[in-house]
């Protein structure tokens, strides 16, 4: 008899057990709470993102440039320093056998590595410290008349060099850096065209305008002067690197070659310029970090130029993704995960707007 009443005891304590049971998850299903075993669909970003302001003032029309399959956590990352060439092969490369004329003293940044530099007696020029600078007795002529200027690049994609196809030459740059000490892996490599007649035109047009003197002028062009100018940018896990110098100011924080942290001209002589500046150290590490969803982040952009009490109109044109390094107010380096925005004014000025992808606050520049 008492065994009888324990067993019909447990038989009710099962059946409120489960009526309990039901009656949570009842109450979490209307409350809109997931309880399957496949959890919540995972947020994806856009490929393109289209959209206008209920007044018209700004509107979106932009590709979203990101790594492939970007999901909203990240690994997060830490950078030790800057990366360092190799001193002794950059001299093997650049500077053994040649005659110095000139190796100033330079002044050397607490924490910073030496910064040597060397002029040469057949006009080449060498500096090396965390990275290198070298130029050609003929790298002025291409740097006076702004071949790394992304105002000339359009002028310069008009016509073709035949030398070498710029593949060709992005693969002797890539193999001078392995040399150096970097990998070509970490690097996200760009090129255009640089045609002698283009070039020449160019120089005239900065004589004209008093950008040039005239004893600057090349004494004459050739096909032999025609060149790629090529360009990379660093990249951790195939998101690429907003370094430090892009963080000075507004006016330097533009996606363009000329901020790349390598910067080249190849021509059928070789190498005729080669500058290697802010490569860091990066480590991956485990800790996640939440991206918020792109829409959010477009809002942000959105207020802050429906804000402005101006008839302008404006239109975000790029979006694109990168992790910013960046010194502290202690002089160490951090990062941060950010959408970097291009927007037109009036379809006619452009300015760059920064915003964490992980908080959604912007981040002001000078």
């Amino acid at each position: 008899m008492k065994k009888m009443r324990w067993l019909c005891l447990a038989l009710c304590i099962c059946i409120i057990w489960a009526g309990c049971s039901k009656s949570s998850a009842d109450t979490d299903k209307k409350e809109g709470k997931e309880t399957s075993s496949i959890g919540k669909a995972e947020y994806s970003f856009p490929e393109k993102y289209e959209k206008t302001s209920d007044s018209g003032k700004v509107k979106f029309n932009c590709q979203l440039e990101m790594p492939e399959n970007m999901k909203q956590t990240i690994h997060g990352t830490a950078v030790e320093g800057l990366y360092c060439c190799d001193r002794e092969k950059a001299w093997t490369m650049f500077g053994e056998g040649k005659e110095v004329i000139e190796k100033p003293e330079m002044p050397v940044d607490e924490g910073r590595a030496p910064y040597d530099y060397y002029e040469f007696a057949d006009g080449e020029s060498l500096g090396i410290d965390e990275g290198i600078s070298y130029g050609s007795s003929n790298s002025q002529y291409y740097l006076n008349i702004g071949v790394q200027d992304p105002d000339n690049q359009g002028k310069f994609e008009e016509k073709e060099v035949s030398f070498k196809s710029g593949e060709e030459c992005i693969t002797e740059i890539k193999n001078a850096i392995e040399e150096l000490g970097y990998h070509t892996e970490d690097f996200i490599f760009g090129f255009y065209p640089l045609n002698f007649q283009t070039m020449k035109d160019l120089e005239e047009e900065y004589i004209q305008e008093d950008y040039l003197k005239e004893e600057q002028r090349k004494e004459s062009w050739s096909q032999e002067d025609d060149a790629y100018f090529i360009y990379a940018y660093q990249q951790n896990e195939g998101i690429p690197i907003f370094h430090e110098l892009m963080s000075i100011a507004e006016s330097m924080a533009y996606d363009t070659p000329d901020n790349a942290p390598i910067q080249a001209v190849y021509s059928a002589r070789g190498i005729e310029y080669l500058n290697i500046n802010s490569v860091y150290e990066i480590h991956t590490e485990e800790a996640q970090v939440s991206l918020r969803p792109f829409e959010d982040i477009a809002s942000v952009v959105e207020e802050k130029f429906e804000s402005l009490l101006n008839e302008a109109s404006y239109q975000v044109t790029r979006a694109k993704f990168y992790e910013r390094v960046y010194l502290d107010q202690a002089q160490k380096y951090e990062t941060e995960p950010i959408w970097y925005f291009e927007v037109m004014e009036n379809d006619t000025g452009k300015s760059v707007v920064l915003i964490n992808a992980e908080t959604g606050k912007e981040i002001f520049l000078q």
